[in-house]
């Protein structure tokens, strides 16, 4: 009988393809390497190197474009939500929250958003006890120079370590529950994340260069060239006399010759025109705007180039939302985790509540028109789109001495009858109404109008002489006589009802 042959269990739960293993990887001590290729090639490579991606703050479009995505995001309301339900757990996330608002919890999102540049960032928790439980006092930013990752281990993940003084190169350990570590784009091969600077150097580069070459060429149209010409033989003292005197006139360049010396300067088809300088400005500007805000280069005319310009001056919305996803999860895994374990709390999650701003004043004009059809807005939806603070209006008590509109004097045999008796009391009311009241009421509003559209030529003219002579119509009497019709009906229908 042949014998079975069990095949050997793999490693599953270990890494086979790790960095250590890289033929290709160069480490110093375990230290691991950015592979951005921008901060290899113009950086040492190291953590320092992050250092040219701040330095790009300093360009105005960077910096505003980056506001605006940090903004849009921390401008959201944020709120935690336990994740069994019940009382006990909406409680715990109620304390939760405190905490946060105590640790200026916008503030430490907006910091955080600092990997959005350089594609991670740090911030060490302070913790302290007050009320019998453990809180952060604080959270503070720590610049990502301090930090490098370190594998000495091929079972285990890449881990963060501290440098110091004392261990400038491998670093110190970090203590638990005590960084918090927010990355975009980590990669196998690149634990410290890509930010948006590597897309953006290259624009902030060009436009700076383009800058400086506008400056030189509004220099050189502003202020023309001296040319001076000295007699032939003269001495050393008179020609340094003649370059001190062109010095005098313009700090730039100066040109001197011998007297009967011709010079020709060769003219630039360039003329006092910068447009060159300015397409390649506003060209950067559009490529930085793209990169950061996710929008379309400025082109077209008229109300294409209106939409596009009210488009860059927002974030899209799928960007914040990815930048509030993307920071959730990392709060949630370490900040909330920690309160929740610290405290004895059931798991909590933050989230930021992100959707379309609607526009207030459309809204509340078509909830007008709609009221005006007959209908009207239950008290939960005026509050979901105008905000808390909303309470129904009671109903307003005719002054006295306010003549009382006629009740049919047996309006409950409304509800003995069929709908034929019902009807037939609704005739007699409005019957009721004498022809010439009813008349009286209409020649209020119908004889001012009339005059007004009577010279009319055409529909337009029409249409502005009655919205001229509206506010001359006498309409108290027909209102009158609605709300005695109104009421009446209201009657019935109660009466129908009960």
């Amino acid at each position: 009988m042949a014998e079975t042959i069990v095949p050997a269990r793999p490693d599953l739960d270990t890494e086979v393809a790790n960095r250590l293993r890289d033929p290709f990887e160069t480490l110093w001590m375990g230290v691991l390497r950015t592979n951005d290729p921008l901060l290899l090639e113009r950086g040492d490579g190291g953590s320092a190197a992050v250092a040219l991606y701040r330095d790009l703050k300093r360009d105005g479009k960077v910096f505003s474009g980056l506001q605006k995505r940090v903004l849009a995001l921390i401008s959201r309301p944020w709120q935690v939500e336990p994740v069994q339900e019940g009382e006990p757990g909406q409680r715990d996330a109620a304390v939760v929250a405190d905490m946060l608002k105590q640790c200026s919890f916008d503030k430490l999102c907006g910091e955080l958003m600092e990997a959005l540049l350089a594609g991670f960032s740090v911030a060490e928790i302070v913790w302290t006890v007050r009320d019998n439980r453990i809180v952060p006092a604080r959270v503070v930013k720590r610049a990502q120079r301090r930090f490098v990752y370190q594998q000495t281990d091929e079972h285990q993940p890449p881990e963060l370590r501290l440098l110091t003084r004392e261990a400038m190169l491998a670093g110190e350990a970090l203590p638990d529950r005590k960084f918090i570590v927010h990355r975009v784009n980590p990669e196998d091969d690149n634990p410290y994340g890509t930010g948006l600077g590597l897309q953006l150097y290259w624009p902030v580069f060009f436009k700076r260069k383009g800058v400086i070459s506008w400056n030189k060429v509004n220099d050189r149209f502003g202020s023309p060239t001296p040319w001076g010409k000295y007699p032939r033989g003269a001495s050393p003292k008179e020609k340094a006399t003649l370059f001190d005197a062109l010095r005098a006139i313009s700090n730039d360049g100066v040109i001197m010759t011998p007297e009967g010396m011709t010079v020709e300067l060769l003219e630039s088809k360039l003329t006092g025109s910068v447009s060159t300088q300015e397409k390649l400005c506003a060209y950067m500007d559009d490529w930085i705007d793209s990169v950061i805000l996710g929008t379309e280069p400025r082109n077209g005319s008229g109300g294409a180039q209106a939409a596009a310009a009210k488009e860059r001056s927002s974030v899209r919305l799928d960007l914040t939302q990815a930048d509030s996803d993307l920071l959730s999860e990392t709060l949630n895994a370490t900040l909330v985790r920690w309160i929740c374990e610290y405290n004895g709390l059931s798991p909590c999650l933050v989230y930021r509540q992100i959707k379309e701003e609607e526009d207030v004043k459309a809204q509340s004009e078509t909830d007008k028109n709609i009221c005006g059809m007959g209908f009207r807005p239950t008290l939960d939806s005026v509050r979901a789109k105008y905000g808390e603070g909303w309470e129904e209006k009671p109903a307003s008590t005719p002054p006295l001495g306010t003549p009382q509109p006629q009740v049919p004097s047996e309006p409950a045999n409304f509800a003995e009858g069929d709908a034929q008796d019902g009807q037939q009391a609704i005739d007699d009311a409005i019957a009721a109404v004498k022809d010439a009241e009813l008349q009286s009421a209409m020649a209020g509003i119908f004889e001012p109008l009339l005059a007004a559209i009577e010279g009319a030529d055409t529909y337009e003219d029409a249409l502005a002489a009655a919205e001229a002579a509206y506010p001359r119509m006498d309409t108290a009497k027909l209102q009158s006589l609605l709300a005695r019709a109104m009421f009446g009906a209201e009657a019935y229908g109660r009466s129908v009802d009960s």
